[in-house]
């Protein structure tokens, strides 16, 4: 390794400015045109450059035949969850009772009475389902309003269970209200 020889730095210089002076003088240079070593390209030399200002139109497809495609089917309709489908059938099987077709005061309580008539008439009803028909139930407008006049809460056959609270008609007054 010691037979080695140094290495040689490169440099790199430009040629001298006389060349192109003489070029010019000779008059073989287009006159106009000067070359610093750097290209400049203008838009209108270089191809399918979009000019500002004008909106490039895209190219127009070909038609093609429709042959093998699949008419569009239509949009396939939303299904209805099980849980609503029961809560409606319930809905509708309670409409039978006067106290909750009127939308009177119902008692504390109702669940338990609304749970032994889905056991008696054999319906498919979970807890969910119960409970959420009951807030429906009890947030309907003319519910809270018949709440809100005050007087007595009633079982699902009608008889009078106990009498509405000041707390409980100014809870419905507030939830009007909004």
């Amino acid at each position: 390794m010691t037979d080695e020889k140094p290495r040689k730095t490169l440099s790199i210089t430009r040629k001298p400015a006389s060349s192109t002076v003489q070029a010019e003088n000779d008059g073989n240079a287009p006159t106009g045109i000067k070359r610093t070593g750097k290209r400049i390209i203008t838009r209108e030399q270089l191809p399918d450059v979009q000019k500002p200002g004008i909106p490039k139109k895209p190219p127009k497809k070909p038609n093609k035949p429709t042959q093998g495609k699949r008419p569009r089917q239509p949009p396939k309709p939303k299904k209805t969850p099980p849980s609503e489908l029961r809560a409606r059938e319930l809905n509708d099987s309670l409409n039978g009772f006067a106290v909750w077709l009127q939308r009177q005061p119902l008692a504390l309580g109702i669940e338990k009475q609304v749970f032994r008539y889905i056991a008696d008439h054999h319906l498919s009803a979970s807890k969910r389902v119960v409970q959420r028909l009951l807030y429906a139930h009890t947030h309907r407008r003319d519910y809270l309003q018949a709440v809100a006049a005050g007087g007595m809460r009633y079982g699902l056959d009608g008889q009078e269970a106990e009498a509405i609270t000041a707390a409980e008609r100014d809870y419905a007054v507030r939830v009007l209200a909004l």
